[in-house]
């Protein structure tokens, strides 16, 4: 039924378009298992629990890890049964994991919730959207993917109140399962109806592309193999291996600078109030991306983008260390979300511009092990470093370092060949 309704809608322009719009929506619907909507319960639970901070945070790095580890699995899923399929099947997951967190209320209860909300939410329904676009887009592949993000930026911009106003209003429980309730009736229904896992089931090529051949569908998937890499194949090339390690400096860096933010703007003598304004800064140049992708992600080498960004990040992050006002915390800021939303975009590009479409889910999900890992050890480095000299220099050295090591692996990545 939903490819009726996809040749329907398909009259009035390209369904890709539609496919992008609800592939930002589910996006939007990983919030819950993001680590910006999932703060907001966390002092709830110690006030309810009497449970120290420290250990509510150490479950929830475990359960991140066992979540990114599993991602693997994820993507092969999403080759073999489709994004449809499995953007319905992780809809209804977490619905129920939804009314889970409702109810804990222990130790082990918190550790399975955080790790249903990691794995379905944080990982599943970001992994999904992001293996689904580029099915439905070549030239202007950047574009959408950029757009895609916008899904992950409204959340961070809205959900957190919005948590916040539910706990307060309503209590904790009932924050939770009114997120039960939205993705149950919102979520599901539309992802059920109106997603096609790719532009080939309808007749139709990426971009919206005229046909020019008469190949059966056969034979259009043959084409396709012969331009994509398998997993193990992919395993193979040190591409893989670079891109994939590159893609953990931006999440590490970023969950530990997010974690201690308050603190480490506290040890340069900016107070809480104004720390609290420079922290919103970070999603604002995600609204620049689309037209940054459009302009230069589409159009230039990914390597060199991928080189200059983590040139810019690595002077950026040795700013930090003369930042002394609200003033240079928010150039700090600024220039941080720009850089690390290009380079997220480039890298996005490149699993699919380097090893095709057709076993994108796979490698996509191994891919994703990376990035989660690199965010649920993000903490630690920036917590020795207070704890050891009682300021945050040495790891914005140290992560200038890692960003160094990063732009010399990317010099040496070139498209492989099959």
């Amino acid at each position: 039924m939903q490819k009726k309704i996809a040749l329907k809608l398909n009259q009035y322009g390209f369904y890709g378009w539609f496919i992008l719009f609800l592939s930002a929506i589910a996006m939007f619907f990983s919030s819950p298992g993001q680590t910006y909507s999932i703060s907001v319960f966390i002092d709830s639970y110690i006030l309810e629990f009497g449970y120290s901070r420290t250990l509510i945070s150490s479950i929830y790095s475990m359960a991140t890890v066992l979540s990114g580890i599993l991602m693997i699995f994820v993507g092969k899923a999403v080759d073999h049964f489709g994004s449809r399929f499995m953007l319905v099947t992780v809809g209804i997951l977490l619905t129920l994991t939804a009314f889970f967190n409702s109810f804990v209320a222990n130790i082990p209860m918190i550790f399975v919730g955080f790790f249903l909300l990691r794995f379905l939410g944080q990982g599943s329904l970001t992994l999904i959207p992001a293996s689904l676009v580029p099915q439905w887009f070549d030239k202007r592949r950047a574009l959408a993917i950029s757009l895609l993000s916008l899904g992950t930026i409204f959340g961070n911009l809205l959900v957190p109140a919005f948590n916040l106003h539910m706990i307060n209003t309503y209590g904790w429980s009932n924050a939770w399962r009114s997120w039960g309730l939205l993705l149950l009736f919102v979520l599901v229904p539309l992802m059920w109806f109106f997603i096609v896992n790719k532009p080939e089931d309808i007749g139709l090529l990426p971009d919206n592309k005229a046909r020019t051949d008469n190949l059966t569908a056969d034979q259009v998937f043959d084409a396709m193999a012969k331009k994509s890499f398998s997993l193990s194949e992919a395993l193979r090339t040190k591409e893989f291996w670079f891109v994939g390690i590159i893609s953990m400096i931006i999440p590490m860096v970023t969950t530990g600078m997010m974690f201690h933010f308050f603190s480490l703007m506290a040890s340069k003598g900016i107070p809480e109030s104004s720390a609290a304004f420079v922290i919103g800064l970070v999603a604002l140049p995600g609204f620049l991306i689309p037209v940054i992708a459009g302009t230069i992600i589409d159009k230039y080498r990914s390597k060199h983008i991928l080189m200059m960004t983590l040139g810019l990040l690595t002077l950026d992050l040795l700013f930090m260390l003369k930042v002394q006002t609200v003033i240079e915390a928010s150039i700090f800021i600024l220039i941080y979300g720009l850089v690390t939303n290009v380079q997220n975009v480039t890298t996005n590009v490149i699993w699919v511009r380097y090893f095709g479409r057709l076993h994108l889910g796979s490698i996509r999900g191994a891919a994703t092990v990376f990035m989660v890992i690199g965010s649920a050890f993000g903490t630690i480095p920036f917590g020795l470093s207070y704890d050891l000299t009682g300021d945050y220099q040495a790891v914005f050295i140290v992560m200038a370092l890692a960003t160094i090591l990063g732009m010399i692996m990317a010099l040496f990545i070139k498209k492989p060949v099959k």
